[in-house]
């Protein structure tokens, strides 16, 4: 009799213990996608801060070498921010640290940071352009190592990656026009240029974003109509400056709403 029990018991707990076994490889996988997912978020919005720094040092360079000598003072407070917050980001984690694309941009800014002094325009921006490409690749590969993907019932949202396409656009035409106002000229080649970013702009505007957000990004693409692309630019630099900044804030409000919800959706 204790031999049909034995192996009863034996029968019983080898599929118990691969259920237990199954649950809590289970658990484990979850809290590690968890831990992955929480720490993928924390630097997409270091890198979404840096991003913001060295747009805006790419404008206001632009302005300097173009003339616009005021600039110099918020160009050196920009650049202590980002030496800040690649500090941050390069202490935020292990991944972070020994991701090489990182260390390249790393070794890239540190180059790059005084480029400008040599007073080439043309060169400051493509620089500072090939940066943020390979800063936005980074971002990519943030969100798909770490399974930020977009999390939404609602076919209108915009994905938040593409907000930082359109947000680069504007930041550099922000770039290009803010040189173009502080030298109050505009090349043939400059034209051009605006009016492919403008066009890139206009056509990335969303429908549903609020009205705000909507009017003065078309107040922007009126003024590189009317006041850059013209024999004689007629509006000042850092007035020209802000009206981008403010329409790339827009936009990144936009984006930060979408991390939001990620997150809330994933929570």
């Amino acid at each position: 009799m204790e031999t049909p029990l034995l192996l009863t018991i034996v029968l019983l707990a080898v599929p118990a213990g691969f259920l237990l076994f199954l649950m809590v490889s289970l658990q484990h996988r979850r809290n590690q996608a968890s831990k992955l997912f929480v720490q993928g978020i924390a630097y997409i919005k270091l890198l979404r801060g840096l991003l913001t720094y060295i747009q805006q040092h790419r404008g206001l360079t632009t302005g300097f070498i173009n003339g616009n000598a005021a600039a110099q003072q918020d160009i050196e407070s920009l650049e202590q921010n980002i030496k800040r917050t690649m500090s941050d980001v390069d202490s935020s984690g292990e991944w972070m640290r020994s991701n090489v694309k990182w260390s390249s941009l790393v070794d890239h800014w540190s180059r790059l940071s005084v480029l400008y002094m040599q007073g080439d325009a043309d060169k400051n921006f493509k620089q500072h352009n090939i940066l943020i490409a390979n800063l936005l690749y980074l971002i990519d590969d943030v969100a798909d190592v770490h399974h930020l993907t977009k999390v939404t019932g609602d076919a209108m949202d915009t994905d938040w990656r593409y907000l930082l396409s359109i947000a680069e656009y504007i930041g550099q035409a922000r770039a290009l026009g803010t040189g173009v106002a502080a030298k109050g000229q505009c090349s043939s080649v400059l034209r051009i240029q605006l009016n492919h970013l403008r066009n890139k702009i206009a056509s990335s505007v969303d429908a549903t974003w609020p009205e705000q957000s909507r009017s003065e990004i078309h107040h922007l693409l009126h003024c590189i109509e009317t006041q850059l692309v013209v024999d004689r630019p007629s509006i000042q630099a850092a007035d020209y400056f802000k009206l981008a900044t403010r329409c790339i804030e827009h936009v990144l409000n936009q984006f930060d709403r979408q991390i939001e919800r990620l997150e809330y959706d994933r929570g």
